[in-house]
């Protein structure tokens, strides 16, 4: 009712689980398509995977919970809707694929940030009003750039002064990485300008008639990481790791690039009619428009008994691209992580030969086994077709050699001999937590990566150090000498120079 009753357009709900955000949005979505019949809207998330396989599925059960329905009120991704005498929309779209039709004309498309010039991008639509599930994973330039800027629908003199027309919604729990700083900046906005900007902040502790009575202490029982439980449940704001390990590492490090040619091609229902999930069969590597298919990949891994982490990355010219990543968590082990994860999802990949980093214990042998944890993970590969080269050797290097290596590249200082370090921010979600929230610390011994976050057991281990670690290991092996045999000459660069 707060967030209903509130008469600023453009609208902040940082709402944690259970809250009601799909809810709300449906109901927002409701009113816009009632009082703005023909209207064109955008329904907006992070990448069109994620408005596919999320937005699309909770959108629609929080419209059934209104009395409305697919295909009798509106249908989804055909032109069906003309022929059963549905009004059209006054701009119609030159396609039907990405749209919510409803039967009195208003239009929502779907859109994805991560490719704003395919067809299911947001320049060249004029739109009356914008609705944006999980606000805070999206990117905000990219955000104003191709969404806000078609926020100017023409025909907005036959509405008169309806508080639907041209209206912005945010929603999302709040932001764990700093991608979503925008996001609770309109906190601030409404301060300022509470007539132009609402900002709303609410837990589930609103809503209890609407959840299970022991909600929250059956959600925290859920989340083994108290960091998460806050922000997702809570809206208590993780604190920004000022002296972290990789404190040059910024928003600009990440990037997201879909093939979202591929991803209209697939349809948005599975042979049920039920939305699809990020599990379908669909969800694969062709979906990824940054992996050269025709190049081998480069894996790293971290092995441990209550997690084993992966991420997969390439060298392409001076770029060096963190394309994906996996984990799998005890009780499943390290064929897991092979056989479930990896393996399926780069199963089209055309060059199947693999350059293999880990930590050095990979290399010791295991408890009755003559096999090492690298000589276990090659064979699998192998078994599967894939050529594989262990690449790691020696001893782990000092933190500190790392600390220096690593954030000289992330300075993007344009060192010719060092390339640049960019993380694909929707396969790596859980990576960008995990160096984002890995700390620094001295013992004495010099600067070291705070590992301490493995042991506790209300850390979620892929947001410990583990991901963060993999990172680590191939950029290290590679370029370390690169480094030292251009641009040390005397001694080392002192921590401060970071």
């Amino acid at each position: 009712m707060v967030a209903i009753m509130a008469k600023a357009k453009v609208k902040f709900l940082e709402w944690g689980r259970g809250t009601g955000k799909s809810t709300i949005l449906a109901y927002f979505m409701l009113m816009m398509v009632k009082h703005l019949p023909r209207a064109t809207f955008i329904l907006v998330g992070n990448t069109y995977a994620q408005v596919l396989s999320n937005t699309l599925k909770s959108t629609k059960a929080a419209l059934e919970f209104f009395g409305i329905y697919e295909d009798v009120d509106y249908v989804v991704g055909s032109s069906q809707g003309k022929r059963m005498g549905f009004k059209m929309p006054y701009e119609k779209p030159n396609h039907w694929k990405n749209i919510i039709h409803f039967s009195n004309g208003t239009v929502f498309q779907l859109v994805g940030l991560d490719n704003p010039n395919s067809s299911n991008g947001g320049r060249g639509i004029n739109s009356s009003g914008i609705l944006a599930d999980e606000a805070a994973l999206l990117d905000n330039e990219k955000l104003s750039i191709n969404v806000k800027n078609t926020n100017r629908a023409s025909k907005t003199g036959i509405y008169g002064d309806s508080p639907w027309l041209l209206s912005e919604t945010y929603v999302s729990s709040t932001p764990l990485t700093k991608k979503g700083k925008w996001f609770i900046d309109g906190e601030e906005l409404a301060k300022k300008q509470p007539d132009k900007y609402f900002f709303h902040s609410a837990t589930a502790h609103w809503n209890l008639d609407n959840v299970r009575s022991d909600y929250f202490e059956y959600m925290r029982d859920s989340y083994s990481s108290e960091l998460i439980y806050n922000a997702e449940m809570l809206n208590i704001r993780p604190k920004e790791i000022a002296d972290g390990f990789y404190p040059q590492l910024t928003e600009d490090h990440y990037y997201t690039n879909k093939d979202n040619d591929y991803l209209e091609s697939i349809p948005l229902c599975d042979i049920n009619g039920d939305p699809l999930t990020n599990d379908d069969k669909h969800f694969n590597s062709k979906q990824d428009a940054d992996v050269i298919k025709s190049e081998p990949l480069i894996i790293s891994v971290d092995w441990g008994a209550n997690i084993n982490a992966m991420t997969v990355h390439q060298l392409q010219d001076n770029t060096w691209y963190v394309l994906k990543e996996f984990f799998v968590k005890s009780p499943k082990i390290l064929d897991h992580l092979f056989i479930e994860e990896f393996l399926p999802y780069y199963s089209s990949h055309q060059n199947k030969t693999v350059y293999f980093y880990y930590d050095r214990t990979g290399n010791n042998r295991t408890a009755n086994s003559k096999m090492t944890f690298a000589d276990q993970a090659k064979e699998i590969m192998e078994n599967h077709g894939w050529t594989v080269h262990n690449m790691t050797t020696g001893l782990n290097p000092s933190y500190v050699d790392k600390f220096r290596l690593l954030n000289i590249m992330l300075k993007d200082d344009g060192r010719k001999q060092l390339p640049k370090i960019r993380i694909n921010k929707t396969n790596c979600p859980n990576l960008i937590v995990s160096l984002e929230h890995a700390e620094a610390y001295d013992r004495g011994r010099g600067i070291e990566k705070d590992k301490r976050p493995e042991q506790r057991k209300k850390v979620e281990q892929e947001h410990a150090t583990h991901l963060s670690d993999t990172f680590d290991y191939p950029i290290f092996e590679m370029f370390w000498d690169k480094y030292v045999g251009n641009y040390v000459k005397t001694e080392d660069l002192p921590i401060s120079t970071f």
